[in-house]
């Protein structure tokens, strides 16, 4: 039988403990989850939990070893195998359709394994475990499905959260959910009222980070001179080195010169701006530096922060702070003349 890791919890509540389970997937925190909804289920009724874990030289002979015991404290049992990334091979491939045609009673086998490929479920012994009991297959949430996710996860919690708040968290974690996830529950804590905003995460981004280089390089691209020195001041009080920020500068100016150059190639604006993910709040810097300077002069930008490089290699003796700050001044068209790189 398959379940779904939404349907799962109702699964749970309505059928209780099956005499197998089979969890597969490649996403940490859904896995994770998962796992933690089985235990607790099986924790409420008085099961008694076994792990066995499952490496390379796994003898499966204690799988059948852990089934025929009976259990001292309780007529319930979970016995939990984990297996990673290790597929069954042979001796496992026969352990298991052996359990799984004639499960103990009273006894549930959770397994937890990798992903599986297509391949790997016409195995006789994945086929023995569908038929006996549950298989719950964990997928990925696509980056353009992330936001929906936020939302929802935010209902789940008792929130409203704005739709730019939760493209916001999306855009900041990059698909990763654990990450997501965090960001939502220190919201949780943060803020009382119901609704969440834009703001709201704005300033939890920056009150967490306190001096955050994503803040850095949106004043950058806005312009605004008092925060990019402030913002760089506090970097530096922090402890940042400076590669770190060189680093994350140039990663954002390439991602802008391959979108100026989708647009001056003639690619419609909302179409790259899709394409790339930018969120509607951020797009109002990204339109500035584009149209502060042409593809061309982006790229004469990448070429002359070779200097900042070489300052904080200690290849040239120039102060790397302070190049830094001219450069992200000229970057915000504050200072209308060269990055003072050369």
């Amino acid at each position: 039988m398959r379940v779904t890791i939404d349907q799962l919890p109702s699964y749970l509540q309505r059928c209780g403990l099956a005499p197998v389970f089979l969890l597969s997937g490649d996403e940490p925190m859904q896995m994770l989850e998962a796992a933690d909804q089985i235990r607790a289920h099986a924790r409420s009724v008085g099961a008694e939990r076994s792990v066995l874990i499952v490496d390379k030289g796994f003898d499966w002979n204690y799988l059948a070893a852990e089934s025929a015991n009976l259990s001292l404290f309780s007529g319930r049992r979970l016995i939990e195998l984990q297996m990673g990334q290790q597929l069954p091979g042979k001796p496992g491939g026969e352990a298991l359709p052996a359990y799984a045609d004639n499960p103990p009673a009273d006894t549930t086998l959770f397994i937890s394994i990798g992903k599986l490929d297509k391949r790997t479920q016409q195995g006789r012994w994945f086929k023995a475990l569908d038929q006996a009991g549950v298989i719950i297959q964990v997928w990925p949430i696509e980056v353009t499905r992330l936001p929906d996710w936020i939302v929802q996860r935010a209902r789940q919690m008792g929130k409203k959260i704005d739709r730019n708040a939760a493209e916001l968290i999306a855009q900041r974690t990059e698909g990763n959910l654990l990450a997501a996830k965090q960001e939502l529950d220190k919201l949780g804590l943060l803020i009382s009222a119901n609704d969440i905003s834009l703001e709201d995460v704005q300033h939890s981004v920056i009150d967490s980070a306190r001096y955050d280089v994503f803040a850095l390089i949106e004043q950058a691209l806005i312009g605004n001179g008092p925060r990019i020195a402030g913002i760089l001041r506090g970097l530096r009080q922090e402890g940042i080195e400076p590669i770190s920020i060189y680093g994350a500068i140039m990663w954002e100016l390439r991602r802008i010169c391959a979108i100026s150059a989708q647009i001056s190639g003639g690619t419609p604006r909302d179409k790259v701006f899709a394409e790339y993910r930018i969120w509607n709040q951020r797009q109002t810097a990204l339109n500035a530096v584009l149209k502060r300077f042409n593809n061309r002069q982006i790229g004469q930008i990448l070429s002359e922060a070779a200097m900042i490089d070489r300052s904080i290699k200690g290849a040239v003796k120039r102060n790397p702070w302070e190049l830094l700050e001219n450069f992200l001044f000229y970057i915000g068209g504050i200072k209308l003349q060269s990055p003072a790189i050369k």
